[in-house]
């Protein structure tokens, strides 16, 4: 895996500058380590690793997007209703259940049921 291709998946994702990036390397490693964990396809070609990377960068985007998420979505007193727009949260998280249903093929998708594991 280059991870190089990894870390400018989630810097395109994420926004941050180069010198941002380097705070969130554990996190980036973190999201490497739980792709490759769920990978169930052997033997990977050239394409099926630029997919996987991308799949890292992703997972990396919504770790960090869970990591900075302090915004209300919405908050009800009496009468008065704030709604805000869609956080990056609910964005990194369209994004990643995207991906792993495009790249079904190479990894395996873990559903959570009533506290148990599909």
């Amino acid at each position: 895996m280059n991870i190089a291709n990894v870390t400018s998946r989630f810097a395109l994702l994420s926004g941050l500058s180069n010198s941002e990036i380097y705070e969130w390397k554990g996190l980036i490693d973190d999201a490497c380590s739980y792709v490759n964990s769920i990978v169930i396809k052997e033997n990977l070609d050239a394409e099926d690793k630029i997919r996987i990377e991308t799949l890292c960068g992703v997972y990396a985007y919504r770790l960090y997007s869970l990591c900075n998420e302090q915004e209300i979505s919405s908050f009800k007193a009496g009468d008065v209703s704030v709604t805000s727009p869609a956080v990056d949260t609910d964005r990194a998280e369209k994004l990643w259940k995207e991906y792993l249903s495009q790249y079904s093929d190479l990894v395996q998708q873990k559903r959570f049921l009533f506290g148990a594991v599909m």
